[in-house]
């Protein structure tokens, strides 16, 4: 991934004028990213419940969610670390 952002002397993080289009796309992407991981999240919890309720905490389904579950949080504990989320 080519970079966008330039550190200025200071420290501050600056986007060159000639990359606002690049830097507003990038920054809608993930932002697209982030509400859809963010939604995926409720589904597999309403899955979770649904699956715990029939008592299929065992099955490969409900193991295969707990899994995706726990990847989708650990990604979103990556970016609360570096302050995007």
């Amino acid at each position: 991934m080519e970079r966008i952002t330039k550190q200025d002397d200071s420290g501050a993080w600056i986007i060159p004028p000639e990359q606002n289009q690049a830097a507003a796309a990038r920054l809608a992407a993930f932002e697209n990213a982030y509400e859809r991981l963010m939604a995926r999240q409720g589904e597999i919890g309403a899955k979770m419940e649904a699956l715990k309720a029939q008592g299929k905490q065992k099955t490969a389904q409900f193991r295969e969610l707990f899994g995706e579950k726990l990847m989708n949080q650990n990604t979103l504990a990556l970016w609360e670390t570096y302050g995007v989320r």
